[in-house]
C-alpha cells in the first residue's frame, strides 16, 4: 500500500547587510578570505515548501521552483534548487517524491543583500523542519557553505562575524535598535568583476576592526556607524554609490556604506523621522528604497 503525505511550511528569509567587509587574502582556489560582520534586516523573501512524499518511494525528488518575479530563473540555476539537491544528498534515507518551492521576492537581486542566499537558506531550514530536524544548525550551515558563501550566515542571522569564505561564524552583541535605510540604484554590480577590480588595487583599505568590535561590545550605535567599512566599495567603479552615501550623511545618517559587492547602499539612523525624510529624497529615483530594522535571527517560520 502506498501512503502519500503532504506537508508544507512558509518561512521568512531576511536580507543581510555588511557592517564590515574586509577582504583579507586570496586563496589558492581563487576565492577570497573575508572578515565580515553581517547583519540580518527586516526585508524579507517568503519561501513556501510543499512536500508530497510516500513511505515506499525513495528515488531523488522531482523539484519544481516558482517565483513571482519573472526575471528570476526557476531551473537548476536557482540556488534554491541547489539547496534542495544538497539537502537530499546528505539525507538519502528520507522517503519523498515531489517538492514544490514557491518564492515571493522582496529582496532585490544583484544588490549585495544576499537575496538568493537567503532563499537557499530558507529551503535548507524548511526541509530540515519538514523532515524531523535530522540536521543540527551547524550541519545545515555546513551544507549551506557548499552552495553559497552567505548561506551559513543567512541560516543563523542576527549580528555575526563571518570569516574564511563565510563558513566560520561567531555571534556578536546584537546591533542596537535603529532604522536602516536601504537604497539600490538602477545599476547592478558583478560580484566577480568587483573582486577582480579589488585585486588590482595597490593599497586596498581595511576597516578599523578593533575599534568597530569595541563599539559593538559596548552597544554604541554612533561609534559603530562611524566605523562601517567595505573593502569592495572602492572597487565598485560606480559614482552613484558615493552620491547616495552623501545624501544619506547630509540627511542625518550616523554612517553609510555599500553592502556586499553592491550595488545597494545603506545608512544607519537613530531617528525614524530623519530616515523617512531621507527616503523621500530617493523615492522614484532608484530601483529600491526601504526603511527596515535589525533582525536578531536568521530564517524563521512565518
Amino acid at each position: 500500500m502506498v501512503i502519500y503525505v503532504q506537508k508544507s511550511i512558509t518561512l521568512k528569509a531576511p536580507a543581510k547587510i555588511n557592517l564590515i567587509l574586509d577582504v583579507v587574502g586570496k586563496r589558492d582556489d581563487g576565492y577570497h578570505n573575508l572578515r565580515s560582520v553581517m547583519q540580518a534586516i527586516s526585508i524579507f523573501d517568503y519561501v513556501t515548501l510543499s512536500v508530497n512524499y510516500n513511505k515506499t518511494h525513495s528515488d531523488f525528488p522531482n523539484i519544481t521552483v516558482k517565483c513571482d518575479k519573472p526575471n528570476i530563473p526557476t531551473d537548476k540555476r536557482n540556488i534554491v534548487y541547489k539547496a534542495c539537491e544538497a539537502f537530499f544528498e546528505k539525507s538519502s534515507a528520507v522517503p519523498f517524491s515531489d517538492i514544490e518551492i514557491d518564492i515571493k521576492k522582496n529582496i532585490p537581486s544583484g544588490a549585495g543583500l544576499a537575496g538568493g542566499s537567503a532563499d537557499g537558506a530558507a529551503v535548507l531550514v524548511g526541509l530540515n523542519s519538514l523532515f524531523d530536524n535530522r540536521f543540527s544548525v551547524q550541519e545545515l550551515c555546513n551544507i549551506g557553505a557548499s552552495i553559497g558563501a552567505d548561506v551559513p550566515f543567512c541560516i543563523v542571522g542576527g549580528t555575526t562575524l563571518c570569516e574564511g569564505i563565510g563558513e566560520k561564524l561567531t555571534p556578536l552583541t546584537p546591533l542596537p535598535d535603529c532604522k536602516i535605510l536601504v537604497v539600490k540604484p538602477q545599476v547592478s554590480i558583478s560580484t566577480p568583476l568587483s573582486y577582480k577590480r579589488f585585486d588590482e588595487l595597490e593599497n586596498p583599505e581595511l576597516s578599523d576592526f578593533d575599534r568597530f568590535m569595541k563599539a559593538t561590545q559596548n552597544g554604541n550605535l554612533t561609534e559603530i556607524s562611524k566605523t562601517l567599512s567595505n573593502s569592495l566599495e572602492e572597487a565598485s567603479g560606480e559614482k552613484i554609490i558615493d552620491e547616495i552615501k552623501s545624501v544619506m550623511i547630509k540627511s542625518g545618517a550616523l554612517g553609510s556604506i555599500m553592502t556586499g559587492s553592491g550595488s545597494s547602499v545603506f545608512g544607519i539612523f537613530d531617528d525614524e523621522e530623519r530616515a523617512k525624510l531621507c527616503a523621500e529624497k530617493f523615492n522614484g529615483l532608484h530601483e529600491f528604497c526601504q526603511i527596515c530594522n535589525p533582525v536578531k535571527s536568521g530564517i524563521f517560520q512565518d
